[in-house]
């Protein structure tokens, strides 16, 4: 066991999917893992709005990387006769360790996006992980709530089937924010989920609608009405950079003690 505080940056490496940030306190984890060299094959490719897509990569060698919930993975993007290297969060579960997902939204003009949006199934890829610190706090002996705001619900997806692979029967919420409702991220699965889990209160918001009927406005509004005890919750979130200060600030101002907001530093 060790304390593990701010995590440290690798120089020149930025997370492009998204932006999560881990508070500057100490948390008791596991110790990390280290990381490997991986061969993998892009085995499935699917759109999961107009512009965000998941890719799925079978590990070839070594053929399985074990990782927590949480953690990333560095892509090795070959640009120019050189390499690049991206980070990504995982957003498959640690008990499917052959096999890797990746959520990863388009940038225009982007290296890495580019990269991945001419990638077909069957293309080899190389990557390193696992990486970070983005981790679940042990014991399990709370109510997880979960905060995201597009692509930063990867990691946060992780995190929701191991849970439910290890049987945890307590409350686990995700509050899901997008602009529009086009944009909500593995929608189905999630409302899926929820029937099947009585335990899984999943809360989409849209700041946007256009035909939504569901919650509207901001997910720290959407916390407000439906997080009312914060005595046996921890808060998870991950999203763009000012979005998620933004969400700390008012969090904080709703009485959220400090401690209870567990976020992953990037930049």
């Amino acid at each position: 066991m060790k304390l593990v505080g701010s995590p440290s940056r690798p120089p020149s490496l930025r997370r492009v999917c998204a932006f999560c940030y881990n508070t500057p306190r100490f948390d008791i984890v596991e110790p990390r893992m280290p990381a490997t060299a991986y061969r993998a094959t892009t085995e499935h490719i699917e759109s999961l709005s107009y512009n965000v897509r998941s890719f799925r990569f079978r590990l070839q060698e070594p053929p399985q990387l074990p990782f927590k919930a949480g953690q990333f993975i560095i892509i090795n993007v070959p640009h120019e006769g050189k390499t690049v290297k991206r980070a990504y969060s995982i957003a498959s579960a640690p008990h499917e360790p052959f096999t890797l997902e990746l959520c990863i939204q388009k940038a225009e003009g982007g290296i890495a996006s580019t990269y991945f949006w001419q990638l077909k199934e069957g293309d080899p890829v190389s990557l390193s992980g696992p990486h970070g610190n983005f981790l679940l706090k042990e014991p399990l002996d709370y109510e997880p709530v979960f905060m995201a705001t597009g692509t930063g619900v990867a990691p946060l997806r992780s995190m929701i089937k191991h849970l439910f692979q290890v049987n945890f029967t307590g409350n686990v919420w995700l509050l899901f924010g997008t602009r529009y409702e086009h944009a909500l991220l593995y929608e189905s699965e999630f409302r899926s989920l929820a029937g099947l889990r009585r335990n899984f209160h999943y809360v989409p918001t849209v700041s946007r609608p256009k035909e939504w009927h569901g919650e509207t406005g901001h997910i720290q509004q959407t916390f407000q009405k439906h997080i009312t005890d914060f005595a046996n919750k921890e808060i998870y979130l991950c999203g763009w950079l000012e979005v998620v200060k933004a969400i700390c600030k008012d969090l904080e101002s709703f009485g959220v003690p400090k401690e209870k907001l567990h976020y992953e530093e990037w930049a």
